[in-house]
């Protein structure tokens, strides 16, 4: 397995959904959270422009936003906050701060993840769902793009749907996978076969299994009381499974260093 001491190239991945309400955010937020206990220096970087909610779920107030640097207002190492042992940077907090042209944004992300992987073995990258210019972008930043799956016919669709969307433009991007709200690993696997069985059927494609978060009521109290699964103490069977999801994202990052490929999109 890579270690921290060994490893000599920051890997980075994108957690994206093809629609909101499916966990996207918490997985983000926890998934950093192991990777950092584990002895990984993490960064999470929300670029939800206008709707963050890492921060929230945090409970951590937005110091200073990627809009405050490009707009003069703070400096770029002003950025990351620590949160929970993690580096945590917010695009932009309010509507408002959004209103810039997407070419300037994204060209001040661009600096803040060459700047965060200077100092980072993981920078997390959370997104809008869908596909629009935000997560294309993300996912043309990342090493590989993290897709949040449940088990609902119509969450399922939209994310075939922005795979296809992704595959059209870059047909040798990789995905993986984490199955949210899993019952248990059967059922987490199940979900994913579905899905693998939708994406080989009609695109010859197949993404990669890194684990589930279980449908669990300390996922829910950890939500509500806007802190980490870690922090919230979660049951063991949660952390165990939060484990595996970070021992498979060391591997992907192992393997990418070996291969030097990166998706371009």
């Amino acid at each position: 397995m890579i270690t921290q001491q060994n490893m000599n190239k920051p890997f980075v991945y994108t957690v994206i959904s093809g629609k909101g309400g499916v966990g996207k955010s918490m997985a983000s937020i926890n998934t950093a959270a192991m990777l950092s206990k584990m002895g990984y220096k993490t960064a999470l970087l929300d670029v939800d422009l206008g709707l963050a909610n890492c921060a929230t779920l945090m409970n951590e107030p937005v110091r200073a936003t990627v809009t405050d640097w490009i707009n003069g207002q703070c400096v770029l190492e002003e950025l990351p906050q620590d949160a929970s042992g993690i580096s945590l940077v917010t695009a932009a907090n309010e509507p408002a701060q959004a209103n810039l042209s997407s070419e300037l944004i994204m060209d001040a992300l661009d600096q803040v993840v060459h700047f965060l992987k200077e100092y980072h073995d993981f920078v997390v990258i959370d997104t809008p769902a869908g596909a629009g210019e935000m997560a294309l972008w993300a996912l043309d930043t990342a090493d590989i793009g993290t897709l949040i799956l449940v088990d609902e016919p119509a969450a399922i669709s939209d994310v075939y749907r922005l795979c296809k969307y992704v595959y059209n433009i870059d047909p040798e991007y990789r995905f993986a996978s984490i199955i949210n709200f899993a019952d248990d690993e059967a059922t987490a696997e199940s979900t994913l076969n579905r899905f693998n069985t939708i994406l080989s059927y009609f695109l010859q494609k197949k993404s990669h299994y890194l684990g589930f978060i279980p449908a669990s009521k300390s996922v829910k109290d950890a939500v509500i009381q806007q802190t980490t699964l870690i922090e919230s103490e979660a049951e063991s069977e949660v952390l165990q499974e939060l484990e595996f999801i970070a021992n498979n994202l060391i591997a992907l990052a192992a393997n990418h260093e070996q291969s030097q490929l990166k998706p371009v999109l």
